[in-house]
């Protein structure tokens, strides 16, 4: 199943809105109503003290498939392809990468394309990471910040909205937006404690969600050297997770004004919990 999201450009606040409350509805076979009635009292009171943004990531992560279903996941692949454009658009080139992930017990990567005749790679083994180009380590310091950023970087996207739950993780919620064609959506931004992760303390995210089904609209990026705003275009269910199929990625200044198209991704031959050899995750020195 492939879901549509609009395409959006312009937001502007909305002060008046405020989030309705989370209302749990637990339906228990054969225990009788006043049983029911206690165990839903108990809901809502333990909902009643999570912070509004809590409550928004609770329900988004629910309609991404639940934190349970993702967290049973040991493995996950995909074909990631990368269209990159000047600033007058042009198309200055086509990667397809090969991602694959083990999420369980912890976290490795590995990363592989072929660019203009060169194989290059990407290995992540959760402590340390590498690029490599033929085959042979690239050792300067653009190429080691490289394989450590887009190793997690990649990981971080395609595992949204569960990393919304990452320790040090501070959200907030920032009430409705409206965007250009007068569509309304949550404002969540997203900050990260300092030593959470790589980037702890650097990275601010604004998530833009649908106020009906807490999806993904847009995303607005601060990562400290300047801006990006992301389109979610289309998104995919595999083994009832929904998973980010489109995106587009904009330059962008701090204000949300848009320049023009920088790249466009797109997902395919999503997989779970396929078999990862443990050599993917090594590199010979």
């Amino acid at each position: 199943m492939i879901l549509k999201t609009p395409t959006f450009r312009i937001f502007q606040k909305n002060p008046s809105f405020s989030l309705m409350l989370l209302i749990g509805i637990l339906s228990i076979g054969c225990k009788g109503d006043h049983k029911k009635d206690n165990v839903e009292v108990q809901i809502e009171a333990s909902d009643s003290n999570l912070s509004e943004a809590q409550k928004l990531v609770n329900k988004t992560i629910t309609h991404y498939g639940g934190m349970k279903n993702w967290e049973s996941k040991k493995s996950l692949s995909y074909v990631k392809t990368i269209q990159s454009y000047d600033s007058m658009g042009g198309l200055i080139r086509t990667v397809a990468q090969s991602h694959k992930y083990q999420l369980k017990p912890s976290f490795k990567a590995n990363m592989s394309w072929e660019q203009d005749g060169n194989k290059h790679e990407i290995v992540n083994n959760g402590n340390q990471s590498w690029k490599l180009v033929n085959g042979k380590i690239q050792e300067d310091k653009a190429s080691v910040d490289n394989a450590w950023n887009s190793s997690f970087g990649s990981h971080y996207m395609v595992s949204m909205p569960f990393k919304l739950k990452d320790p040090g993780t501070i959200l907030n919620y920032e009430g409705v937006d409206t965007l250009s064609n007068n569509r309304i959506v949550h404002k969540l931004k997203v900050d990260y404690e300092k030593g959470a992760g790589s980037c702890g303390g650097m990275h601010t995210w604004n998530y833009f969600l649908n106020t009906d089904t807490y999806q993904f609209e847009a995303n607005f990026l601060d990562h400290g050297e300047g801006y990006s705003y992301t389109d979610y275009e289309t998104f995919i269910q595999i083994d009832s997770i929904l998973v980010t199929k489109e995106r587009k990625l904009y330059a962008s200044n701090k204000n949300m004004e848009l320049t023009y198209l920088k790249t466009q991704y797109s997902n395919s031959d999503i997989q779970f919990d396929v078999e990862l050899p443990e050599e993917l995750f090594k590199v010979n020195n």
